[in-house]
């Protein structure tokens, strides 16, 4: 396994050899993460100064530690972190220009969001100037089963996918929230034929918003767009307007990214 390289004054600061243990579980470990010996080979450091570390690590919330495969990964803290940079991903440069037109033409809250886990991270928020503004922020994290991005990303996915991502646990966060994975794998037929999917006020009181998936150029998807706006908007009419500008802006983002299969 290939080592990550120390200056000198990384040979004497924790501070320093922390962040290189997350560096290499993010580059090294990619997507299946690393073993205590796997960090300890890449590290050159002691295996009890490198456990010490990620245990550090994985308190703090910058890294997880499965206790099944008893490997690293990293953690949710670096992705709300990067709420603060995120005009260096690609996808929030090349959606924004879409996000703001869809504002403009509904003069609602939009939002851009990827799949963390079982969470959707924003990334990107496009306000109205209506006087009601929405609490959501760029590095929030929402959960996937109660949320229009959530559900547009989820109905991309098999259904043991989704039964692996979500498990049984789904906490009631309204009176309207899908409680059980039976009821959302459902729901997930319904998006999959509409290309859109409805948060029907189950994540926040009072908010409707609806969603679509956003693909890459290998097809695959990477994210999605929504909109928001009060439950009591969100009528038959309004669902038709608004879905078929966010599955257009959702298509536009996609073809930019790459994309081929979209329209």
């Amino acid at each position: 396994m290939k080592k990550i390289s120390k200056s000198p004054s990384m040979k004497t600061s924790t501070l320093a050899h922390g962040l290189m243990l997350l560096e290499l579980t993010a580059f090294i470990g990619k997507k299946n993460g690393v073993t205590l010996q796997e960090a300890t080979k890449a590290s050159g450091m002691h295996r009890s100064n490198v456990y010490r570390y990620l245990k550090t690590l994985v308190d703090c919330g910058w890294l997880e530690y499965d206790t099944e495969t008893y490997r690293y990964r990293i953690g949710a803290k670096p992705l709300q972190i990067a709420g603060a940079s995120l005009q260096q991903l690609d996808l929030r440069v090349v959606a924004h220009p879409f996000l703001q037109d869809l504002v403009g033409e509904t003069c609602l809250a939009v939002h851009l969001g990827v799949l963390n886990k079982s969470s959707i991270v924003y990334i990107d928020k496009v306000e109205s100037n209506s006087p009601i503004q929405m609490r959501s922020r760029p590095g929030m994290m929402v959960p996937v089963y109660c949320t229009a991005m959530g559900k547009a990303i989820a109905a991309t996915m098999s259904e043991q996918e989704v039964r692996d991502l979500l498990g049984t646990n789904f906490p009631r966060r309204t009176p309207n929230t899908i409680t059980s994975i039976e009821e959302f794998l459902i729901d997930l037929k319904r998006v999959q034929e509409l290309g859109y999917a409805i948060d029907n006020e189950e994540n926040e009181p009072g908010i409707g918003c609806i969603g679509a998936a956003i693909y890459g150029y290998d097809d695959e998807v990477i994210g999605a767009v929504s909109l928001s706006t009060l439950i009591q908007d969100l009528t038959p009419e309004n669902i038709k307007l608004f879905s078929d500008r966010v599955k257009r802006t959702a298509n536009r983002i996609s073809q930019s990214m790459g994309c081929h299969h979209k329209d």
